[in-house]
């Protein structure tokens, strides 16, 4: 007995056509390709690849739905994780990852090597498979009648150094008379791509020009030659207050010739001068702007996993199998990466008056000024998850009534067990301990002496402004008394019992056979977020931190699907089915939810095929939704109040009225005000489930005279209640334009009008739009010489809009990663198979992306007071006029192709097989500062490695 596994249908019929559009992913072309893990088949699919994913190149970033550093998880259409739903042999896959955010399928979970294909279902399908499965559906099919056994070296490296990537893995299978059990273990490792490592992310250039097609404006860094670059500050020192408020001042080189006081450079501090002063160019190009533990970070995380898997079957009798499916995975991830350190002291400073700053008292204070040292600490975060699957279930067939019935009852548990360190953090009290007045160091700062230390341990405080500290070098005193390195864990149980029972002739029409399933599923999720002791009580420094995240949710669910046949053999109709499903979830968090699904095939000729489906979906709010532990993140001042200088920041009216109704002052700017606290907490008891609306028409052509399939299909879906964050910013504004019930989930000083809090929870925020049109083609011919085959896939986004509370509308089409991805991207692939030889070219493209529209960036052409040149008349920021400063900003990315090749040689039961990823090095797009970018690089959809050459060796036996 053998399990057949149909995407988009409950029915276990082999011939079920779907009336929804289906890509189909093979292994083969997944090993011509040279894909390295089933993460990057998936992401570089044409349904993925022009959309933001969370992938190995997040390092840094926080993008939601991330269930925390080193996850890959599939976003189909852009329309976020959340919204695609993954399946493993048809069957629900649980969720892995780490912190409070956990809720999508973790793509590490799954080996490559025991992947048969991936079925990518590309509309809703939530009446057949419930919540999550409205942007698609990704069922993962693995090998499950291997009869023999087999093993596999693969290597990809890059020809230049970092990011290279192995796998080991082997497998053994038997098929016997009455069953069948296989196994397979598979090794993975992908090493770390550094910043240093390619020139394209080793330096921040501002990448400006003087008009578009014009000259590089940018500055050229006097010690290498090269255009400046600006990676990350630090090493300086800032005055706070008094006559050199806001000076930048870096310690004086010996032997460097410095700018003189009528050039920018008046400090008045002996040894120190002053740089980055705007309006001022000779002072720009001894910014320090680079260091060490920024060119060691990661632009390609490393990963190291390991995974065992075991299936088998046995036939209790010859219509009745038990079966199971047994599943291991650990991932040991980490992110690498360095953080500006300067007092800030957080809500010490909103709570406890704590200012932010080395006080002009403290001993380690050589200037009699408030001044802000900028220092470097590494900022790196470590992750080991271990994902345990278990299926074990019941299967067969039986007679009644003269109908022939198949059945499936299961139950599958998952764990994700994860433990993660976002370490070395500093200790908040500790750091204010050693920046407060007066001492070098104090048991007693402003807001209490939480972590019990004792100043004893370092009684001359911390050398702020010394040479060495500056640099981020800390004694091991210093850096015992001030880091703290600390394990968090997360856990996330997924467990459920489902049964299905379908027959492929419920009764008979004129036209054919009606199929029929129907089921139930009983679900169990629980997610368990604990943060280390210090994170999740708010004393750690410049990190944000976060309380515990538990909750868990109770799923009913029960379904029902029909096909039916309504024509056939007809002049213009050789067939017409009508597929009808439905499915009704009741969940504890929420309630009640019901969906439904029309699909019509309709085969006019042997040569045309229409297809038509219409439904509903949803999503329930995720755990982490419902119930995320305060959170707590800071956002400067001037990101977040509209009142901020809105005399002249370019705010409506409306807003300025607002405003100056509440007595704040049109120069304010915040004097006094702290960082704001920013709570992301969970909306459980708020929160609604999300629906969606779903229709797609498709037409395939194959025509009598050539093998030739063409399908064309568009999609149209729109997302009702998308639960989100708001946003500070616009819950403040929104509050300002009269809508009182934002009003509550901010406070603001009534003296100093600074915004001292802001509860950003989930809401059920937004409506998102997102339709377009799907192209596949394939082509096969025989030749004298083999068989030729042509495969392309291709997507054109027509929508991608959001419309949020308060009347916001966000238009995202073609535009950069920076917002949701350009609004193209495509795969042509040419295959010949020549006897024991295969020869593959493919092509993998990715459409211009551009920011330059009124709602984002409204142009090109900029003011950057960086090029302002004072004492040479250049000062004005109006590009009208002459004598401004203004700069052409490249706002877009243009049209991407890599291209692969390789030639894969069988014999004897051996395999061979080289090539070459990314045969031409094609670069990532340049980007200036106004898009998402990792140097001159724009992310995230883009070849970070460059070209490499990669090598498999299998043996089957």
């Amino acid at each position: 007995m053998t399990d057949i596994v149909v995407t988009g249908s409950r029915i276990r019929n082999p011939q079920f056509t779907s009336p929804s559009p289906l890509q189909v992913i093979t292994k083969e072309e997944s090993e011509l390709r040279g894909t390295a893990d089933a993460a990057s088949a998936l992401l570089g699919s044409s349904l993925a690849a022009a959309s933001t994913q969370i992938n190995d190149q997040i390092t840094g970033y926080i993008l939601p739905g991330q269930a925390g550093g080193g996850t890959q998880s599939l976003s189909l259409r852009g329309l976020g994780t959340q919204r695609t739903l993954t399946l493993l042999n048809g069957r629900r896959a649980g969720p892995a990852g780490t912190r409070g955010s956990v809720a999508a399928f973790d793509l590490n979970v799954i080996p490559q090597s025991l992947v048969e294909r991936f079925d990518i279902l590309k509309d809703g399908a939530s009446s057949t498979y419930g919540s999550d499965a409205v942007a698609g559906v990704v069922n993962i099919i693995t090998t499950q009648t291997l009869d023999g056994g087999e093993i596999n070296f693969y290597a990809n490296q890059p020809f230049e150094t970092g990011g290279e990537v192995y796998r080991v893995d082997g497998a053994f299978g038997k098929v016997f008379d009455r069953g069948y059990i296989n196994g397979g273990v598979e090794y993975y490792r992908a090493n770390i791509l550094r910043r240093s490592d390619r020139d394209m992310t080793s330096c921040t250039e501002d990448y400006l020009y003087d008009e578009e097609g014009g000259e590089r404006v940018d500055y050229t860094d006097p010690r290498t030659g090269e255009y400046k670059c600006y990676n990350q500050n630090s090493n300086y020192v800032q005055v706070s207050g008094g006559p050199y408020n806001g000076f930048n001042l870096i310690r004086a080189m010996p032997g460097v010739t410095y700018p003189t006081a009528a050039q920018g450079n008046n400090s008045p501090f002996a040894g120190w001068v002053r740089w980055g002063r705007n309006g001022y160019p000779e002072t720009i190009p001894y910014t320090p702007s680079d260091n060490a533990l920024w060119q060691r970070g990661s632009v390609i995380s490393p990963v190291e996993r390991t995974t065992v898997a075991l299936n088998a079957g046995y036939d209790l009798t010859p219509n009745a199998q038990i079966y199971t499916e047994l599943l291991f995975n650990r991932r040991d991830s980490s992110q690498y990466g360095s953080a500006q350190l300067f007092p800030n002291f957080a809500q010490r400073s909103t709570l406890n008056g704590a200012p932010n700053v080395l006080p002009a008292s403290n001993p380690n204070n050589p200037f009699g000024y408030n001044v802000v040292p900028v220092s470097i600490y590494e900022s790196n975060t470590h992750q080991r998850v271990d994902y345990y699957r278990g299926v074990v279930g019941v299967r067969g067939d039986f007679n009644t009534f003269n109908r022939d019935w198949s059945y499936d009852l299961y139950g599958q548990y998952s764990l994700s067990d994860a433990v993660y360190n976002n370490g070395p953090r500093l200790y908040l009290d500790r750091f204010l301990a050693t920046m407060s007045p007066n001492v070098a160091c104090t048991n007693n700062p402003l807001g209490g002496n939480f972590s019990g230390f004792d100043c004893a341990a370092l009684p001359n405080g911390v050398p702020w402004t010394s040479e060495r500290v500056l640099r981020g070098e800390f004694t091991d005193q210093e850096r015992d008394f001030l880091f703290v390195n600390e394990d968090g864990t997360t856990t996330y149980d997924h467990y459920y019992v489902e049964g299905v029972i379908s027959t492929d002739r419920l009764f008979t029409l004129p036209a054919g056979d009606v199929g029929f399933a129907m089921g139930f599923q009983i679900r169990h999720e629980e997610l368990d977020d604990t943060p280390g002791y210090q994170a999740r009580n708010r004393n750690t420094a410049l990190f944000s931190s976060a309380g515990r995240t538990a909750g868990s949710d109770d799923i009913r669910e029960a379904f029902v699907e029909f096909d039916a046949p309504l024509l056939k053999d007809l002049p213009f109709a050789e067939s017409l089915t009508l597929n009808v499903s439905g499915r009704i979830s009741d969940y504890d968090s929420y309630g009640t939810s019901s969906t439904y699904k029309v699909g019509l095939n309709y085969q006019v000729t042997p040569e045309y095929r229409l297809r038509a489906s219409t439904g509903t979906s949803f999503r329930a709010p995720a755990l982490y939704e419902q119930f995320l532990g305060s959170q707590i993140a800071y956002g400067g001042q001037s990101a977040v109040d509209p009142c901020y200088n809105y005399g002249d920041s370019g705010v409506d009216t409306e807003i300025q009225g607002a405003c100056a109704a509440l007595g704040i002052p049109d120069d304010y700017v915040a004097t006094g005000g702290s960082s704001v606290p920013i709570a992301s907490i969970g909306g459980r008891d708020n929160l609604e489930a999300e629906t969606a609306d779903t229709v797609n028409f498709g037409v395939v052509w194959t025509p009598s005279f050539a093998n030739l399939s063409i399908a064309v299909d568009y999609f149209d879906i729109t997302i009702k209640d998308a639960v989100d964050q708001f946003g500070a910013y616009n819950i403040i504004e929104q509050c300002l334009r009269g809508n009182t019930d934002f009003c509550s989930l901010f406070t603001r000083d009534p003296v100093n009008f600074y915004i001292t809090g802001v509860d950003n929870s989930y809401v059920n925020v937004a409506e998102q739009m997102n339709t377009g049109i799907d192209l596949a083609i394939r082509y096969v011919r025989e030749l004298p010489f083999g068989t030729f085959s042509i495969n392309s896939q291709h997507t054109w986004k027509l929508k991608d809009e959001r419309n949020v509370l308060g009347g916001i509308h966000e238009d995202v089409l073609g535009n950069t990663f920076n917002y949701n991805g350009p609004a193209y991207s495509g795969n042509l692939n040419f295959t010949l198979n020549s006897g024991p030889v295969t020869y593959f070219y493919g092509i993998d493209a990715i459409g211009k992306g551009s920011d330059l529209g009124d709602d984002y960036l409204g142009g090109s052409i900029f003011a950057n007071a960086r090029y302002a040149d004072l004492p040479n008349g250049i000062g004005s920021s109006d590009c009208s006029a002459p004598n401004n400063y203004c700069v052409f900003y490249k706002g877009y990315t243009e049209f991407t192709a890599v291209h692969s090749a390789s030639v894969r040689y069988e014999v004897n039961d051996w395999t061979f097989q080289v090539g070459i990823n990314n045969l031409w090095d094609e670069k990532p797009p340049a980007a200036s500062p106004n898009l998402w970018r990792n140097g001159t690089a724009a992310l995230n959809g883009y070849d970070m490695r460059g070209r490499r050459g990669f090598v498999r060796i299998g043996r089957s036996f």
